[in-house]
């Protein structure tokens, strides 16, 4: 069975155990396969945790979902309020350099600050 999955998803048995083992996950050219394979995209669950793997942490989970990115709401939202990032970070209780990683896209918030942003996010919109 398994050398069968492993020719219908053209990798070796080895890969394919490695998959299983959750030691890496597959590259994106091949989780297109996976997805129709299993008849369901195991790819968008952060909650499943990440494998040991060779690749950054964004790669590893696809997601058909539109693309409304924190860091590209939170830097829309401060020019909307004039503010310099200075001054949001000061409000948001991180540094300047943090603020400016998650606005260029080069970092992300861990769940512990996304759940702190997301009131604050909440209240700028309301005017407060």
């Amino acid at each position: 069975m398994q050398s069968e999955a492993a020719r219908i998803l053209k990798v070796s048995t080895v890969t394919l155990s490695r998959w299983e083992c959750d030691k890496v996950y597959p590259t994106w050219p091949h989780q297109p396969a996976v997805i129709a394979y299993l008849g369901y995209d195991p790819f968008t669950n952060p909650a499943l945790g990440r494998p040991k793997g060779n690749e950054t942490l964004g790669v590893a989970f696809l997601s058909s979902a539109p693309s409304a990115d924190i860091g590209q709401r939170i830097k829309k939202r401060r020019l909307e309020l004039k503010k310099t990032r200075k001054q949001m970070a000061k409000e948001m209780g991180i540094s300047v350099k943090t603020l400016w990683g998650w606005e260029t896209g080069s970092h992300r918030p861990s769940s512990k600050l996304r759940t702190r942003i997301y009131p604050i996010l909440k209240s700028f919109r309301s005017g407060t």
